[in-house]
């Protein structure tokens, strides 16, 4: 298998899985007009590289951010362009093909004047091997060319059912990869592919036409279509209401009344071509008088990108759609039928929907006669079976009556092979008899294309989770019901998987593609124990824990998922059953407590931070308490912050005319270890006019007890801040946190933690500094006398920032300061995770992680590191000389208010502490 993301279960079984996406995703040779790739290459991967000249392998399936060449071929992908495009088989040249008995050989287009050579000894294995397929395959096609000529038309130009017949034999050749092309993995393994790569489109134009009714969008699709789009997708109500939910610009572009929209998009040699051909397409909308259709028309790369936004973005947030006693199931999701057919079928299509009492999801790729349709429904149980096959088997003979098919594009897997048979009558014996020359014994992939299982479509549905309270004695502030459905909003669409450069998650499964690190793993694990397939007691045991371990709350999953599945509390709550039961590791104790010694620490500084930088003593620490000793520590400081400022700002605040004190919350970092960076941020609010309040009996938020599962002990640190903040919050001062992980915790953290209603009090109080600074910049209370500063630094994004907000806002403000240029590194998560990365346990996946980070940060294009993380402060100095700042201390610099800072742009030379 390749992502494992198809949602009829192409790549399920209770055998050995083969997962080419870990290891085999190597990209050989790149040709002029051709590429070979090994399958477990991602298709946006592979593209990316091909842009680079010009070029693309063009089949595009949606999910293409984790998608691979072999699920492709496994499964014949298309997209929205195969009216332009086609799909996968018209693109691949030759395939390195493995059997079942091990035996391998390159597929590709043959001779028939192979089977002139002698049948013996003399052929090399592969080439023997593939004549006697040839041979077998040739003659058994050619006995039914009739047969295949009728049941597999070519007027239908979305069939993906079944073993592909037509067009593999011809007068003098046998075209294998047309043959193994979309076999789902039951024919062959295939170890690399040879592919046709295209050139990119010069020009693309595309409209986004609403309908007041879904007959009006499928009747105009016919008149569309005769232009040749390029692409030309149709989206129903629900999606539409979806996009208006998700994105208040599709308010705009969408009438109010919508029924329907259609997507249509254009290509062409020049912009005039393209303009031409769209203003083609207005005059034939209006020629459709009865239509109502209003349009929106993108010329624009960003406005392209917008709007295949909306099918691309919105057509998976049906998965996260949940009504009180339904939700759509993707069980018949994939039918096809002659494009000319569409309007007719989808008349028939919703007589079944009404006769069977059920309403339905639609999306289309119209022009190519493709419909994806998601019924909603219960979820199901083992007595829902016989519904779901009537419902299934009524909407199969409404396509099948109009020459469609049962699957148009994702393959048949365990939700549609059985109804196969109905669909091709003799010619299922002919499949038949192809998989046995392939795989006489049924070895791969069994019970996909081929099955004598009559309810195989019922019978692997994922079970119900029935909630059990009294199995869990849940360590987190929920109930049973909430973990149950957090754990099964996960819906398995692998999204998580992804690598793209633009997004964050994960990062453990960006060090090493093994299906155990993804987020998919983590929720499926829990919903396991949580339905009976694994038993409860599970869920504190070594190997959940083992697993929760590959998660450090970074949030990124969350966020970026289209169901924001809140995997990261699933995974503390694993991590507190385990230690419930087992104990914390000796370093997870020791680093999750540091500040319990920290102002101890700060004292003997003069004695603790030789230590920390002495090779031998680093030895010590590692072998005692686990302490990476190559990992570079942030030294003590000689005096906390607490223990540093003056009393008026710890004394009682008092309401002042023109607003509420700032209410500071330090945590562990800036406390012992950077007080700098506290004055820095008190002395920028007070040149701002800003009254400043720190209390003086907060502790540090816990988080990282909090991300280790210590629950118990993050509690008692928890109570104590909400005792001291609650009061503050409640007369409405700003809680403001210079660490965006402290401003995690208290606002989505606590809550999880303490249930009590001063917690949610604090935190609606909550704002990171950088958040605060910029609201006073638009209310115009921030001052801008900044003075120059001639440096070039580099900005990376902490992940807990990206969990906040999307905006960088402290980066924005050091783009004010005069002659001071930032340059944003997108180089994903750091991989620091505050104790995670200073172990030895985990440094060399933290390093992994943050490999680009790090290689970025030892290049000569800046002279200082910007962040407002402490962690990822420390990874970008791991490996660099160039001192890495909180974008406060540049803002306190520019402002003239501490000329001190200057020192800390010097490089430092240090080899285990940091700057």
């Amino acid at each position: 298998r390749g992502a494992g993301s198809s949602v009829g279960g192409e790549s399920l079984g209770s055998g050995i899985v083969v997962d080419f996406a870990r290891h085999m995703h190597a990209i050989e040779e790149i040709g002029e007009q051709t590429v070979r790739v090994q399958p477990g290459v991602v298709h946006s991967r592979l593209n990316r590289l091909l842009a680079q000249s010009g070029r693309c392998f063009a089949p595009d399936p949606s999910n293409t951010a984790t998608t691979t060449i072999g699920s492709m071929i496994a499964l014949d992908a298309a997209g929205s362009h195969s009216p332009r495009v086609g799909s996968t088989r018209d693109h691949v040249i030759s395939l390195d093909a493995i059997l079942a008995s091990g035996q391998s050989f390159t597929a590709e287009v043959e001779s028939l004047d192979l089977l002139k050579l002698p049948p013996d000894g003399s052929l090399t294995n592969g080439l023997a091997v593939k004549r006697e397929l040839v041979s077998r395959i040739a003659a058994l096609l050619a006995h039914h060319a009739d047969l295949i000529e009728a049941r597999q038309p070519a007027s239908l130009p979305r069939n993906r059912a079944g073993y592909f017949l037509r067009g593999v034999l011809t007068t003098m050749h046998l075209h294998l990869p047309r043959l193994l092309v979309g076999s789902e993995g039951t024919l062959a393994m295939f170890a690399s592919a040879v592919l046709k790569t295209t050139p990119l489109s010069a020009h693309r134009g595309a409209m986004l036409i609403s309908f007041g009714s879904l007959e009006g969008a499928v009747r105009a699709v016919a008149q569309i279509a005769e232009d040749r789009p390029s692409a030309c997708d149709l989206l129903d109500r629900r999606l539409l209401t979806l996009a208006r939910e998700t994105d208040s610009r599709f308010e705009r572009l969408l009438r109010a009344d919508a029924e329907a929209a259609l997507l249509v998009e254009h290509v062409g040699f020049s912009e005039n071509e393209v303009a031409g051909k769209l203003t083609t397409l207005a005059k034939r909308l209006g020629e459709l008088a009865d239509s109502g259709a209003t349009a929106f028309v993108a010329r624009t790369a960003e406005e392209l990108e917008f709007l295949w936004s909306l099918p691309h973005r919105v057509v998976p947030l049906l998965n996260g759609v949940r009504g009180p006693s339904s939700s759509p199931l993707p069980f018949v999701e994939d039918i096809s039928v002659p494009p000319e057919a569409l309007e007719e079928f989808v008349v028939r299509m919703r007589r079944v929907l009404q006769r069977h009492e059920v309403t339905a999801s639609l999306y289309s790729h119209a022009a190519a006669g493709q419909l994806h349709i998601r019924p909603f429904l219960p979820v199901p149980t083992p007595h829902d079976g016989p519904r779901l096959e009537a419902l299934a088997r009524d909407l199969y003979h409404a396509a099948l009556s109009l020459g469609g098919s049962i699957s148009g594009e994702h393959g048949l897997g365990l939700s549609r092979t059985a109804f196969l048979r109905s669909q091709y009558g003799e010619l299922y014996r002919v499949f038949q008899q192809i998989k046995h020359i392939f795989d006489p014994q049924n070895l791969l992939n069994p019970g996909k294309v081929l099955s004598d299982d009559p309810h195989l479509t019922v019978r692997h549905l994922r079970p119900a989770v029935e909630v059990k309270p009294e199995l869990y004695d849940l360590q987190l502030n929920w109930s049973a019901a909430e973990f149950a459905a957090t754990a099964t909003a996960c819906h398995g669409c692998g999204a998580c998987r992804t690598q793209e450069p633009s997004l964050r998650m994960c990062p453990f499964f960006r060090a090493e593609t093994s299906e155990d690190r993804t987020p998919r793993a983590k929720a499926n694990a829990v919903r396991a124990i949580l339905d009976g397939r694994i038993a409860a007691h599970e869920l504190a045991s070594p190997d959940m824990g083992q697993l929760a371990k590959k998660c450090f709350n970074c949030k990124q999953c969350q966020l970026e998922c289209v169901n924001h599945v809140d995997v990261p509390h699933l995974m503390i709550e694993a991590k507190a059953q385990h230690l419930a039961t087992h104990g914390p590791a000796t370093s997870d104790w020791f680093l999750s407590r540091v500040h319990l010694w920290g102002e101890w620490l700060c004292r003997l500084s003069w004695l603790v931070n030789p230590l920390l930088g002495g090779s031998g003593s680093r030895w010590l620490l590692e072998r005692v308490l686990g302490v990476a000793r190559e990992r570079r520590l942030p030294p003590f400081a000689r005096r906390s912050f607490l223990r540093s400022i003056p009393r008026e700002w710890t004394a009682p605040p008092v309401t002042i005319r023109d607003g509420q004190p700032v209410v500071y919350f330090v945590d562990h970092f800036a406390n012992y270890h950077d007080p700098e960076l506290g004055f820095a941020f008190a002395r920028i609010l007070q040149h701002n006019g800003q009254t400043l309040h720190v209390p003086p009996k907060q502790v540090p938020s816990g988080m990282a007890l909090i991300s280790m599962g210590d629950l118990d002990a993050a509690r008692t640190l928890a109570e104590q801040n909400v005792r001291v903040l609650a009061d503050l919050a409640r007369e409405g001062c700003p809680i403001v946190c210079t660490e965006p992980t402290a401003a995690v915790c208290l606002k989505h953290e606590y809550p999880r933690l303490l249930d009590h209603p001063d917690t949610q009090l604090v935190a609606d109080r909550v704002i990171e500094a950088g958040a605060y600074l910029a609201g006073l910049q638009r209310a115009g209370g921030l001052r801008t006398d900044f003075t120059e500063l001639p440096l070039t630094a580099t900005y990376h994004t902490p992940c807990h920032l990206k969990a906040l907000g999307s905006s960088t806002p402290l980066a924005d403000l050091c783009g004010l300061i005069p002659r001071f240029e930032t340059q944003r590194v997108a180089a994903g998560c750091s991989g620091m995770a505050g104790p995670f990365g200073l172990t030895r346990e985990n440094f060399a996946d933290s390093l992994e992680m943050g490999r680009e980070l790090i290689e970025h940060m030892r290049s000569d294009v800046h002279e200082l590191g910007l962040t407002e993380c402490s962690s990822c402060r420390m990874q970008m100095e791991q490996r660099s000389p160039t001192p890495t700042l909180h974008p406060l201390k540049v803002l306190a610099l520019a402002y003239g208010l501490m000329p001190q800072i200057h020192r800390r742009l010097k490089p430092n030379t240090r080899k285990r502490l940091t700057s």
